[in-house]
């Protein structure tokens, strides 16, 4: 192998790691999206008496509709209407069901980008008649699989990277 040769293999070399670095370290989560700071209740508390009222406040200013679903432990839904919305904060009426168990709640909001934001919290209440509990929320998407497009396009990215450095060695070599 020629110097020339190696210096081209070297080249191409850094370029395919440039090019790995750039879409690797470019798929950093973006910082602008609203983030759920507190709730009340609180994800994962338990509570003597149900609440008449769940809120939760995000870091930015949410826009309206936004919703949010209060569910008893044997799936009743126990809101209705629109939840109020001001600034980064959501909250909304919630009737009391009489039930003893975990609740959950769930919610659907927009950030100020236009990012969609869901999750769900549960709390418990421990007044009330025990019921049957309602089937658990299926477990959640894994980051790969929420971002396989993305994943996808980017691996296809990097073999037409590749595949264009590597021409030019092709067509010397003939």
């Amino acid at each position: 192998m020629t110097n020339s040769t190696r210096s081209r293999v070297a080249a191409l070399l850094a370029a395919v790691a440039l090019c790995a670095l750039t879409v690797v370290g470019g798929a950093a989560p973006a910082g602008a999206h609203a983030v759920l700071v507190s709730s009340d209740p609180v994800d994962g508390a338990t509570m003597a008496a149900e609440p008449s009222e769940v809120s939760l406040t995000f870091n930015e200013p949410v826009s309206s509709p936004a919703y949010l679903v209060v569910e008893s432990p044997d799936g009743t839904e126990l809101t209705s209407g629109e939840a109020e919305v001001v600034d980064g904060t959501v909250s909304h009426q919630v009737r009391a069901s009489g039930q003893a168990g975990r609740y959950r709640l769930a919610y659907r909001v927009v950030s100020a980008d236009g990012h969609p934001i869901s999750g769900t919290l549960h709390y418990a209440v421990t007044a009330g008649r025990p019921v049957t509990q309602a089937a658990e929320d299926p477990e959640p998407a894994s980051f790969v699989h929420r971002h396989r497009e993305h994943l996808m396009w980017g691996a296809g990215g990097l073999v037409a990277a590749a595949g264009l450095l590597l021409w030019p060695l092709r067509r010397s070599r003939g």
